[in-house]
């Protein structure tokens, strides 16, 4: 007997010592975040470059700019037709290509999508393609990202379970938008950590549901680029907003899509998408192989939502810094204040006043822009 339970706890043991191993990850990955995006630091094939893309569960694939794909020497192996928001365009790829992290991670065979021109300040992205062969794990808190088998796979605690479909490679998930009280409507949403707004809905959504008829207040007017096209947008804030098993959020800032251009036409099979200003409250786990996002609320989840103030959109950063998200309608561009820059402090009101005191804010959005004050906080 006394054999046995050695056995018997020697099995056990052995056992929990084979599942810490096969939860470890395959590899972690640092990334920095940058205009609230995250960007990770890769080099491809040979090329001794450096680059820097972005992390976009919006894109099924890999992808850079033309100028940058001849430099590396990147060869066209075929054509796609490729749907961005707004529109479709043509796009050239170039298959077979080795894709090693800044972790030394080389991910094998990869293909890159080649487009006329990418984002001013990243040299292209990376979208779902290593969730494909692993769990993907974002953690906001240690600003790493990390690869893990998908057998055995064990989920932190105290999170939820949002279940998702992958129809083209991207993740949707099922959400209801409450544009105003009374008036819900239920769509399909892309998770997209590429996108740096909350909520957008798209313009057939918008269309059959008469959206901007439908009791909202526009409060600014703007534009969403994605790979070079341009579409106007209205911008104010939706009732509430909830998806999956997700808690609901309320007077989350929205941004409806107006028509005009290829929008107009544009058929893209889903309603709009999810946006880091909602996903960067969480670290966020994709596993495909059980279909669905593990979301935990992490330090930022309590930060008050982006707001607009005056020629500004603001918002928290994760380090809970006042920074310029956007510029609305410059009435003076010279003294426009460039995106990216923290603000210390409005109408003398301290950042970390405001942080921790949303009410400020609400008080602030309720003066003319002519009778606000930002001071920028300098390094």
């Amino acid at each position: 007997m006394k054999i046995y339970k050695l056995l018997f706890h020697v099995f056990c043991c052995f056992a929990s010592v084979q599942l810490l191993a096969q939860s470890k990850p395959v590899t972690t990955i640092p990334f920095e975040m940058v205009h609230g995006s995250i960007v990770l630091k890769v080099k491809i094939n040979q090329s001794g470059k450096t680059l820097r893309l972005l992390f976009d569960t919006g894109a099924d694939g890999m992808a850079v700019d033309k100028s940058l794909a001849d430099s590396l020497g990147l060869k066209i192996t075929r054509s796609n037709n490729a749907s961005v928001v707004g529109g479709n365009m043509k796009i050239e790829v170039s298959d077979g290509n080795d894709v090693q992290l800044e972790s030394g991670f080389v991910l094998k065979n990869q293909g890159i999508a080649i487009f006329p021109q990418m984002r001013d300040h990243l040299d292209g992205l990376v979208g779902n393609t290593m969730t494909r062969r692993y769990v993907t794990k974002v953690d906001f808190n240690k600003y790493e990202l990390s690869l893990y088998e998908f057998d055995n796979y064990e989920y932190e605690k105290g999170g939820t379970v949002v279940p998702i479909t992958v129809p083209s490679g991207l993740f949707i998930i099922p959400g209801n938008v409450e544009i105003a009280p009374g008036k819900s409507y239920t769509g399909n949403f892309v998770f997209d950590s590429g996108a740096s707004y909350n909520l957008i809905c798209f313009r057939p959504f918008v269309r059959q549901n008469k959206l901007l008829i439908s009791g909202f207040k526009s409060e600014y007017q703007a534009s969403t680029v994605s790979m070079g096209i341009a579409s106007p947008t209205f911008n104010g804030t939706s009732q509430s907003f909830s998806f999956a098993n997700a808690a609901a959020i309320k007077n989350l800032p929205i941004t409806l899509m107006a028509g005009g251009g290829q929008n107009e036409n544009w058929a893209p099979g889903f309603d709009g998408s999810i946006g880091m200003g909602i996903i960067s409250r969480y670290n966020f786990t994709i596993n495909r192989k059980k279909n669905e996002i593990y979301l935990t609320p992490n330090h930022s989840y309590n930060y008050p939502l982006n707001f607009a103030l005056g020629n500004y959109l603001l918002g928290f950063n994760l380090k809970g810094e006042l920074e310029v998200q956007s510029i609305i309608n410059p009435a003076n561009p010279e003294s426009i204040i460039p995106k990216g820059a923290r603000i210390s402090s409005i109408n003398n009101i301290s950042s970390e006043v405001l942080l921790k005191n949303p009410k400020k804010i609400e008080e602030l959005k309720k003066l003319p822009a002519d009778q606000l004050s930002l001071k920028i906080l300098y390094p």
